[in-house]
This record gives structure tokens, C-alpha cells and sequence, in this order.
């Protein structure tokens, strides 16, 4: 019996060895367990501030546009005023060109009606 007592504290020994080998792993898995939450942890906080940044950026973006719509709207309206600017100096070129010739004309006229007026005035 007494090798019956023997097997049975080296059988106790392994089974308290095989324990304490498990219970290392599982304390060896709970803290990779726990280090993979913290990272994954860290992981959702970088994914919210990039999420918050592309949020940021999209809202920049969106007033870049609106101001680049608006300066669009600003140069397409000052193309049209310039170029009723440059209609109304061409009227205003045609105006003065008739102008002159009317000018001209008079002249001609007062000088025509001079030399009628000497001519009535010999006879």
C-alpha cells in the first residue's frame, strides 16, 4: 500500500502541477485579453478623432465651395457689367464720332450760308 500512496501524491503533484500551469494560462489570456481591449479601446478613440477630423475637413470643404461659388458669381457678374461697360463705350465713341461729323456739317453749313448771304448781298 504504501506504493499506492506514493502514486497517489505524485498523481496529487502533477494534477496540482497541471493546475498551476492552467491557471498561469488563463491569467496569461486574461492579460492579452485585457491588452487587446485596451488597444482596441484606443483603436474606437483614433477612429472617432479621424472620424470628427473628416467631419471637420468635409465642413471646410463645404465652406470652400460656397465662397468659390460665391467669387464665381462675383467675376461672372463683373464679366457682364464689364461688358455693358464696353457697349456703352462704344455707344458712347458712336455718339461722340456723329457728334463731330454734325459738328462738321454745321461748319460747313454756316460757311455755305456766309457765302449765300455775300452772294444775296452783291446782287
Amino acid at each position: 500500500m504504501a506504493g499506492m500512496f506514493g502514486f497517489w501524491s505524485r498523481h496529487k503533484a502533477n494534477l496540482t502541477d497541471a493546475r498551476a500551469g492552467r491557471d498561469e494560462l488563463l491569467r496569461q489570456r486574461n492579460i492579452a485579453i485585457g491588452e487587446r481591449n485596451e488597444l482596441m479601446r484606443q483603436r474606437d478613440i483614433a477612429l472617432g478623432e479621424r472620424n470628427e477630423l473628416m467631419l471637420q475637413r468635409d465642413i471646410a470643404l463645404g465652406e470652400r465651395n460656397e465662397l468659390l461659388d460665391q467669387r464665381n458669381k462675383a467675376l461672372n457678374e463683373r464679366d457682364a457689367f464689364l461688358r455693358q461697360r464696353d457697349v456703352a463705350l462704344g455707344e458712347a465713341n458712336e455718339f461722340r464720332r456723329q457728334r463731330d461729323l454734325l459738328l462738321i456739317e454745321s461748319e460747313q453749313l454756316k460757311g455755305r450760308k456766309a457765302e449765300i448771304n455775300e452772294r444775296e448781298d452783291r446782287r
